[in-house]
């Protein structure tokens, strides 16, 4: 029978180094659902006007904030991801679902722009799925099929507000 004499756990230690100032630093602390909200305004008729020939369009509006926490640190964020969907048949709304997930963000050491681009790019990308799957297990629960909405692009999204300033 082996025994294993090493009593250290395979980190090796390293000697004492003050970390580097310049590093980026990326941290997610929290994640949350903050609001979510389900309409079925033409419940139990709904559930039947969905045909081939009367298949539903979907309207999704995405949008994404952030604001600094400063009660919390100077470099912590809340990143606030919003998606709304209307469906609707030609001939009246099906349903209506809204959902806010949000995120507690630690990030050190970046530029600003580099900031910028972290905020409203890359911690979107890290909330989309948990949303998505909120979204569809709601509606899914309401009596649809599951709203399983596709990739958002968050860089597309980041040029065109970048335009509009």
């Amino acid at each position: 029978m082996a025994t294993n004499k090493n009593k250290s756990n395979g980190n090796k230690e390293m000697p004492n180094k003050k970390p580097d100032s310049g590093n980026l630093k990326f941290l997610i602390n929290a994640q949350y659902l903050k609001d979510l909200s389900f309409e079925n305004p033409k419940a139990p008729n709904s559930l039947r006007q969905i045909s081939n020939e009367n298949a539903p369009k979907f309207q999704i509006d995405a949008n994404v904030t952030s604001r600094p926490l400063n009660d919390h640190g100077d470099n912590i964020f809340e990143v606030e991801l919003s998606i709304k969907s209307e469906t609707k048949t030609s001939e009246s709304t099906l349903f209506i679902v809204e959902g806010v997930y949000c995120g507690i963000f630690t990030i050190e050491n970046a530029t600003e722009d580099v900031l910028d681009k972290i905020l409203l790019i890359e911690c979107p990308k890290f909330l989309f799925p948990f949303l998505r799957s909120i979204i569809a297990n709601c509606t899914r629960e309401a009596g649809f099929q599951p709203f399983m909405i596709a990739p958002l692009d968050f860089v597309g999204m980041y040029e065109k507000r970048k335009i509009k300033k």
